[in-house]
Order: C-alpha cells, then sequence, then structure tokens
C-alpha cells in the first residue's frame, strides 16, 4: 500500500497508558517521556475513517486534560513524523492533524486529497492535536506542527 499522507493524533483518553486497542489504531505512538511503541501494520489499523489504506497514523499517548501532551513527548512526535515523511518520500504539506481532516470532511475539501467515500464522516468533529504545551501565538495548531516537523526533516540526510 502506498502511503500519501501523514496523520497526526492523539489518543485522546485520561491516562498516558498505551493499550493493546492503541497498539492497535495507529502506526507508531509516542508516550508522555518520548518513548516509541509499535502499533499496527500500517493499511490495518482503524485511526482515520476512510483514509487508513493511504495513510501512517502516529500518535501522541494521552492528549486529554488529565494527561496533556507534554514537550518531550511532542518533540519526539514531531521528530517522527518527520522521519515517516522521509521514509516514504513524501514532503512536510503531507502531513496533517485528525482535526484538520475533520475540518476538510466537514467542509467537504477532503475531495482535494481522495474522492469521497462512506467512512470520512468519522473524522468530522475530531480535535487531536488541539491543545498542545506552546505558546502559539495565535497561529494554527496544524501549522506550528508543521513548521516544527520541518525542522527536524531539514535535519534528516
Amino acid at each position: 500500500m502506498t502511503v500519501k499522507y501523514i496523520i497526526g493524533h492523539w489518543t485522546g483518553v485520561n491516562t498516558y497508558n498505551v493499550t493493546d486497542a492503541i497498539k492497535q489504531s495507529y502506526q507508531l505512538i509516542i508516550t508522555k517521556d518520548g518513548e516509541t511503541v509499535q502499533g499496527g501494520e500500517q493499511g490495518k489499523t482503524a485511526s482515520t475513517g476512510g483514509m487508513n489504506s493511504i495513510t501512517y497514523n502516529i500518535s501522541c499517548a494521552g492528549g486529554d486534560i488529565k494527561a496533556p501532551l507534554t514537550k518531550k513527548q511532542c518533540e519526539r512526535f514531531f521528530k517522527e513524523c518527520a522521519i515517516a515523511l522521509k521514509k516514504y518520500s513524501l514532503t512536510v504539506d503531507k502531513f496533517y492533524t485528525h482535526a484538520e481532516i475533520g475540518e476538510m470532511c466537514k467542509d467537504r475539501s477532503i475531495r482535494k486529497l481522495l474522492p469521497f467515500n462512506k467512512y470520512l464522516w468519522q473524522n468530522m468533529g475530531k480535535i487531536d492535536l488541539t491543545r498542545l504545551p506552546y505558546d502559539l501565538k495565535g497561529e494554527s495548531h496544524g501549522d506550528f506542527i508543521r513548521q516544527k516537523i520541518k525542522w527536524y526533516y531539514d535535519k534528516i540526510r
């Protein structure tokens, strides 16, 4: 299967625990301490409705108010996203947060990425990666994350 996009997530639960169900939802999970946990095989997880066959999904454990993302975790997330983009010969503009995919489904601009299918609606209302441990100064979360990923991306040879 060809990976066309890297999608960023958080597990969105009240804990940092990485359960078997979480492992089967993403290809890579980043713990609160910045460690990586391998998840399910690309194309066989259920993380981005209607897009799993063409996406590689990286998630931060936590994200809820009771388990907020940490800077150490986010920095590792940015680095791993950059590594995945390079691995699949993609540029940074091929990274989206799950929240951005949800908004694109809502306003139907998702058709720029792929034809509409019956599962895309499942992404609407997602808020993955909309609370970060940084002061964004009015910048969108997705743009901030892409800037951080680009910094790592440019350092990979």
